[in-house]
């Protein structure tokens, strides 16, 4: 009779054992891969979200002051516009916040336990609170002509009120009724609302007129300008760092709109704060002696450079080995510093 043969109990369960050995370590390999590959992309979001960040504010903060081809012949803007209430109710008797700015553009405020600048006036109707900012960050205004101007064609009555007159090709759909708007010349620069803009396309090539009345302050554009003067928009602009929808910590961006407006956006999630040390040049060299906090500066019109200090996280937790014990979350977290020359504080 032949002998009958197989598997015993105790070969099936070494067999067993030895299978789930193996596949205890496949199941490590895949959990370190697939941790390994979400480090690797939160740190890569990180990355990616500061340098972002940076590139918007440190954008904006170069150019800040910027008015025109006046320079620094002149040390700052005068504010002509007088844009509260709304120009369609009748005007009040006080030049708008968002028409001054100092020479160097631009102005710093802290929101800390020991020390808050907020609520900060924007515009007559709208202001930031610490409902908007997060606590220990700073926050910065700037103000300046846009990077670009088209060129005054004819300008008619200097005073309290006038016209502007613009080519109609270059300037076509490029102001609205009430913005708020920048001319300058090399002599002299002023911020001024467009009470109406309206278009003619005869004779050729045609003109974008700009009126200039009861919304603007006397003594009103009190300087002739002529063919080598531009017509800028005002960039009004503040930075700080809020909480978005999702509860997650963001860069912000609040810039002048039209008809006085402020128009809030979120520009970069994840950063988590800002700080802000600037740069104050006091024996006009063009360099800085000395960077301090907004609130130990002396003289904003001296200051020639900031040095950005942004904190960034990861939007995902659970992302390091080890909890942060000052945050109390297991997040990935990058200091971005640099230094930035205003270029118009020091041309």
């Amino acid at each position: 009779m032949k002998r009958q043969s197989g598997i015993t109990v105790v070969e099936i369960l070494v067999g067993l054992a030895l299978s789930l050995i193996i596949l205890a370590g496949v199941m490590h390999i895949l959990i370190n891969n697939k941790q390994t590959y979400r480090v690797q992309e939160a740190f890569a979001r990180l990355q990616e979200n500061g340098r972002f960040a940076m590139n918007f504010i440190i954008k904006d903060l170069r150019m800040a002051g910027f008015i025109g081809c006046a320079g620094k012949l002149t040390s700052a803007p005068i504010n002509n516009a007088n844009y509260y209430p709304h120009p369609k109710t009748g005007p009040d008797t006080d030049p708008d916040e968002v028409g001054e700015f100092n020479a160097s553009g631009i102005e710093g405020f802290e929101h800390s336990e020991v020390h808050s600048d907020l609520p900060i006036v924007l515009t007559e109707t709208v202001s930031l609170t610490a409902a908007n900012a997060v606590l220990n960050s700073d926050i910065v205004r700037i103000k300046r002509a846009s990077s670009t101007g088209i060129r005054v064609k004819e300008f008619a009555t200097p005073g309290s009120a006038g016209e502007i007159k613009l080519a109609l090709p270059e300037a076509q759909d490029q102001f609205q009724q009430y913005d708020t708007l920048f001319v300058s010349d090399c002599e002299a620069a002023h911020v001024f609302v467009a009470t109406q803009v309206s278009e003619t396309p005869n004779p050729a090539p045609g003109w974008v007129t700009l009126s200039i009345g009861a919304s603007n302050m006397n003594p009103g554009l009190n300087h002739d300008y002529g063919s080598d003067a531009e017509v800028f928009k005002l960039i009004n602009s503040i930075y700080y760092v809020g909480i978005n929808s999702h509860g997650e910590t963001a860069l912000y961006r609040q810039s002048l709109g039209n008809a006085n407006t402020m128009v809030s956006e979120e520009l970069v999630e994840g950063v988590e704060s800002m700080k802000l040390y600037y740069g104050e040049d006091k024996d006009d060299n063009g360099t800085p002696n000395v960077y301090v906090k907004s609130s130990e500066v002396g003289n904003w019109d001296d200051i020639v450079s900031v040095r950005i200090e942004l904190q960034v996280r990861s939007t995902e937790d659970n992302v390091t080995a080890r909890t942060d014990e000052d945050e109390g979350d297991r997040r990935l977290r990058r200091t971005f510093i640099t230094s930035i020359a205003l270029r118009n504080q020091v041309i």
